[in-house]
């Protein structure tokens, strides 16, 4: 047996089923490659009883050890957000199925819940788009404007440990149209001190904000309601 089991973004996020799928793993992996580490491991191994492996990007897609494992014992394989965000980890479910390996799946909080927080309505964000550190892939520009063109706001995911005012400079560079834009810059969404503000994506390139995660929010067509709920962190 595999359980897949998302960690949400903050201790204490982890569901009951996900805390049940953990006591009856013998193995137990985690990996935060895809996602900033949020969670106190050492205190989630207490809770839960469990010795956790942390792995690198290549124990997970190369070298096939949760799948492995899964084999030969259940384990349990946990991941920041919720369990099937990222593309690797939908692949790894497939391929454990593909091999006769029962999966069982256990959901959790992710930015794309957390979103929700910004007032904006979440039926009407269009194409996510991550941008990364290195390089200005032409394909995040022409996403946000395929979402304008259909009134929809677009949700912009920052590299691991990447600044937001960083990552504003940097889509200004790309497309200078896009600083007169309203933005809403969403920092460590759900932790304690998570933090949300409205502004120009010019004023972001040049604004001092707290710890990592950032995303960034292009805001799309708003209703009345909408601006009211944005106005509060403006």
């Amino acid at each position: 047996m595999l359980y897949i089991v998302g960690l949400g973004l903050d201790d204490g996020e982890v569901t009951q089923k996900g805390l049940e799928a953990l006591e009856n793993a013998e193995k137990v992996f985690a990996e935060f490659y895809t996602n900033t580490e949020t969670i106190d491991l050492a205190e989630l191994e207490e809770e839960a009883g469990k010795n956790i492996e942390k792995l690198s990007r290549e124990e997970v897609e190369r070298e096939d050890k949760i799948i492995g494992s899964a084999k030969e014992t259940d384990t349990a394989f946990l991941v920041s957000g919720n369990a099937l965000t990222a593309t690797t980890h939908y692949d790894i479910k497939h391929r454990a199925e593909e091999k006769g390996i029962d999966v069982e799946v256990v959901h959790a909080p992710s930015i794309f819940t957390s979103i929700a927080e910004t007032g904006l309505n979440v039926y009407k964000f269009g194409r996510t788009v991550t941008l990364p550190k290195k390089g200005e892939p032409s394909s995040i520009v022409k996403h946000i404007e395929k979402n304008d063109s259909i009134d929809l706001h677009t949700l912009v995911l920052l590299d691991i440990d990447y600044d937001a005012s960083e990552a504003a400079e940097k889509l200004v560079s790309m497309e200078e149209s896009l600083g007169s834009r309203k933005v809403v810059v969403l920092e460590r969404a759900n932790l304690e001190d998570q933090n949300i503000s409205v502004m120009k994506l010019e004023g972001a390139a040049e604004a001092e904000f707290g710890g990592t995660p950032h995303s960034i929010i292009f805001v799309g067509e708003t209703s009345h309601k909408e601006e009211e709920f944005l106005s509060a962190h403006s």
